[in-house]
């Protein structure tokens, strides 16, 4: 493996620097530019909410509610999807005040694998077809597509890459182009692994079709991973197995990784787990697996609360995030690397620190991540 890692663009995800309404993107991006952090990743919902802070009197979104995800607008929302695209240039605009180039916008989720002929199916079409060119405009490289976690996309993989192949030629089409990275969410109830992921963008066989590998979702997949809720999983036979295969992942088809660790189940969900609490009150249908990647992905080299909560080595997480990382460098790949943590416990308080603490714990990780490569 090559040790010229300049090329390398390390940035973070605005939706991992605080889950508070007072955290608001320009403190988010403010604690991003004081840290030392030229790039970044947003997510929807937070270009969403900006841009009703500077419109206040936008309609509401049609959207039905139970297809909707952080405010998104219907398709139909000509008012607000107008407002969206007039708006990308002040936004820009905002992120270059503060040093930085958003580089991916995400999650297009709930897009793959609607079965065919369905209403979902096509409404997530008119749906991407929105999206897309507001991506453009935003002047991202790519777009995130997390798998699809509801039960009724059921439909058979052949479907499922025919989206993403048609999901990717959208992206091409767009001046300049958006990537299409796909994502497993080890929380989805079809492709819950980025074996599944890959089988799928090599169906689709797109040149503008690639991998999201994020480094926290492998460990919860359920075909290998912990189980939250017993804490089984994840040996190492089965993590050198998982090695192998991600270090034959030819480097082109990897679009960009997102890094976290997550901590081991070592009391696990329903058995005093600290984060049972919050199970409990989010009684989420997206099952037990969500709660983990929500509440125990801390920083990678630093640990639990930003390295405040590190009482010992369970503190610091166990998914071997660098030893994947470097998988995936050992592949040839150089490129876009985004912290992305979720420690809901300690990011949901109305403490205007957060945003601040989380960013230096990620120029932290940072530096130690580099300084492990080259030595």
């Amino acid at each position: 493996m090559s040790n010229d890692f300049s090329s390398l663009r390390f940035g973070v995800a605005t939706a991992s620097l605080g889950m508070n309404s007072i955290h608001d993107i320009s403190k988010k991006f403010e604690a991003l530019q004081k840290a030392g952090f030229k790039y970044v990743e947003v997510g929807f919902g937070a270009y969403m909410e900006w841009v009703r802070s500077e419109l206040p009197n936008l309609p509401p979104s049609t959207c039905p509610p139970e297809w909707s995800e952080a405010d998104e607008p219907d398709p139909s929302d000509d008012a607000i999807w107008k407002a969206l695209y007039a708006k990308a240039e002040d936004f820009k605009k905002l992120v270059a005040k503060y040093g930085m180039t958003c580089l991916v916008l995400q999650p297009l989720n709930q897009f793959d694998g609607w079965p065919e002929g369905s209403k979902r199916a096509e409404w997530v079409r008119r749906k991407a077809e929105k999206w897309l060119p507001l991506c453009s405009k935003l002047g991202v490289e790519q777009l995130q597509v997390g798998s699809n976690d509801y039960a009724e996309a059921n439909a058979p993989d052949e479907k499922t890459a025919e989206d993403m192949r048609w999901l990717a030629e959208l992206g091409a089409k767009q001046n300049p182009p958006v990537k299409i990275a796909y994502e497993s969410w080890c929380f989805s109830k079809r492709v819950s692994d980025w074996e599944h992921t890959w089988k799928i963008v090599q169906l689709g066989n797109h040149h503008n079709l690639g991998l999201c590998i994020d480094t926290a979702h492998p460990p919860l997949a359920p075909t290998y991973g912990w189980d939250p809720t017993t804490g089984k999983g994840w040996t190492d036979k089965q993590y050198a197995s998982f090695l192998e295969r991600l270090r034959a992942v030819p480097k082109e088809k990897i679009f960009y990784v997102e890094l976290s660790e997550v901590l081991k189940p070592v009391v696990p969900l329903g058995k005093g787990s600290p984060f049972d609490q919050w199970r409990e009150k989010a009684q989420s249908s997206r099952g037990d697996g969500f709660v983990w990647a929500v509440c125990g992905r801390p920083v990678p080299l630093v640990g639990r609360d930003a390295g405040r909560g590190v009482k010992g080595p369970d503190d610091m997480g166990a998914a071997r995030a660098l030893e994947t990382f470097k998988a995936v460098l050992s592949t040839g790949w150089r490129g876009i690397c985004m912290f992305e943590f979720f420690e809901a416990l300690h990011m949901e308080p109305a403490d205007p620190e957060i945003p601040f603490k989380y960013a230096d714990a990620c120029a932290l990780s940072n530096k130690r991540i580099l300084e492990a490569l080259k030595a």
